[in-house]
């Protein structure tokens, strides 16, 4: 039987891509925060470490989201960025309660701009496997 709405929904396509992005950033934020417990990391290098490793994260996700994407891939790219971006910013804003520094908060976007960029660009030019391809016709 045949289905008539084909290719994955959008659900299915965001949300494993925000949880490989969220996991790949807290992991590397994890990795970080040892580093500066065991004073492998100067105080200094906090900040542009925590974006980096955002960075990377939307950039992970971005790729999910574009591989699995049935087109649009780079709408889709960086629709997974901005969720990413979105979930910390908000996971980060409650719990807290502090007042928000813009600029830090613009310069964390436009890098989470850039990096689902780079990662939707990677995604959507990588070539899928063939699933038979071991079989010959």
């Amino acid at each position: 039987m045949r289905k008539t709405n084909e290719g994955p929904s959008p659900v299915g396509v965001l949300l494993p891509a925000a949880v490989a992005g969220l996991l790949t950033t807290l992991l590397l934020m994890l990795v970080g925060a040892i580093f500066v417990h065991r004073r492998i990391l100067a105080e200094p290098a906090i900040t542009p470490c925590a974006l980096i490793f955002l960075a990377v994260g939307c950039a992970v996700a971005a790729l999910v989201s574009a591989k699995r994407a049935p087109g649009g891939k780079f709408l889709w790219a960086m629709g997974a960025g901005i969720l990413v971006f979105l979930v910390l910013l908000l996971v980060s804003m409650i719990p807290l309660a502090q007042p928000v520094n813009v600029v830090r908060v613009a310069v964390s976007l436009l890098c989470t701009l850039a990096a689902s960029a780079l990662g939707g660009f990677a995604g959507a030019n990588m070539r899928k496997r063939k699933k038979y391809r071991h079989l010959k016709k």
